[in-house]
């Protein structure tokens, strides 16, 4: 079963909180790409908007798509509140890209990666995907390809943590799609 070969390469990563689902019933929404275009400060980069397909463009690329997993990251962040997210986010990124590199080359050919994060793989961003200087691994986040993250969890039943005032970790999800 091919699953099987799949969830092998998690565990290989270390990934072991995630859930298989059909990439068909990912929420695509507009308030998302509203909330990019207004709102983030990441807006502009390589791999976020407007350097992305409109919403009927990622709505009708996920249903090319039959098979997908949505993988929670997640960090406890200590009493001290010294957690240095710019070096975990990097770590977590290159697993990711790792195992979208390994599900590939097991044959799963549509492997495509929505990284956890917006792109942060250079210091100077050139702020357009023509010009990005590192293509390989400049992968969208799932909010960037106006996905409803938080609906689409809850959807699979996978838990969701709501927002307090108090941090104790973060939790960040990343899907593969696979076919």
């Amino acid at each position: 079963m091919p699953h099987t070969q799949i969830q092998t390469l998690l565990s290989q990563q270390g990934f072991t909180e995630y859930c298989w689902m059909n990439p068909k019933e990912i929420v695509v929404a507009q308030w998302v790409r509203m909330k990019c275009t207004f709102g983030c400060p990441d807006y502009g980069l390589g791999a976020c908007p407007p350097n992305t397909p409109s919403v009927e463009d990622c709505r009708a690329f996920f249903n090319e798509y039959s098979s997908g997993l949505i993988i929670k990251l997640r960090k406890e962040i200590g009493p001290d509140n010294d957690f240095k997210q710019a070096e975990w986010s990097e770590l977590m990124t290159t697993r990711l890209l790792d195992l979208e590199r390994m599900v590939f080359r097991k044959g799963f050919v549509k492997a495509f990666l929505l990284n956890h994060t917006c792109c942060n793989s250079c210091k100077k961003c050139s702020h357009n995907r023509i010009g990005c200087h590192n293509k390989h691994r400049a992968k969208p986040s799932p909010e960037a390809m106006a996905v409803d993250v938080f609906q689409t969890v809850k959807n699979t039943g996978m838990q969701i943590n709501e927002f307090s005032d108090k941090m104790t970790e973060i939790t960040r999800f990343a899907f593969l799609l696979v076919e």
